[in-house]
């Protein structure tokens, strides 16, 4: 619930439109991991992931921003949005196809520092970057093994996780606004999962469990 409440307080926030702040929607694809520092990932996912290789899962994300110009070149632009990350260990064995997906699904908070680096008429490019802070909904594991199907909640995913976004991204001025297209990556610097329990960290030193994305966005500007 305090979750809840705490994403529709931002989204107010985001949708009041002060004089000289844009509004808009935006949405896209993800190409969703997650990192290992060891390349273990048996202490937070269980033992059957030893025979496969934790690969990436196809995510999105959507939700809307706002931005406010600082200078001629220079913008602030919070963000709201609903995300999917995760990852994919699926593989195909000769007797078996095995389907093993993490799904974490995440109110994402991004703050993004954004820097005009080129403009021709209508057109415009930026580079940007900020912090991202993001509240767990939730999390699950997804598997098909010697055709059983399960799906079971990921209960040592972390509530919080936080990282830095990094990208560049165009925008077209219309009459009625202006329409966006952004290439976005963004890499979590936080331990996001604990040890599974009923598992035991195999490795004296500590894993770290990050997620990382790459996004293709596109939107439009109020």
């Amino acid at each position: 619930m305090n979750k809840v409440i705490i994403s529709f307080l931002i989204l107010g926030l985001l949708l009041t439109k002060p004089l000289g702040a844009t509004i808009g929607i935006k949405g896209g694809i993800s190409l969703t991991g997650l990192l290992s520092s060891t390349g273990d990932f048996r202490h937070v996912l269980g033992y059957e992931i030893n025979s496969l290789t934790m690969g990436n899962l196809m995510g999105f994300q959507a939700g809307i921003f706002k931005v406010f110009d600082l200078s001629g070149r220079l913008q602030i632009q919070p963000e709201i949005s609903f995300a999917l990350r995760g990852g994919d260990a699926g593989s195909n064995f000769v007797y078996d196809d095995i389907v093993y997906k993490i799904k974490i699904y995440y109110v994402e908070f991004p703050l993004i520092l954004k820097y005009r680096i080129w403009t021709k008429r209508a057109f415009s490019a930026r580079i940007f970057a900020g912090p991202y802070a993001a509240l767990k909904l939730k999390a699950e594991k997804e598997t098909v093994i010697w055709k059983v199907k399960k799906k079971i909640a990921l209960v040592n995913a972390k509530t919080l996780d936080y990282g830095l976004i990094f990208g560049l991204g165009g925008a077209y001025d219309l009459n009625s606004g202006q329409v966006l297209l952004e290439l976005r990556s963004g890499f979590g610097l936080k331990n996001m999962m604990g040890v599974l329990p009923g598992t035991i960290r195999l490795y004296p030193d500590k894993d770290r469990i990050r997620n990382f994305y790459f996004s293709v966005i596109m939107g439009y500007g109020f």
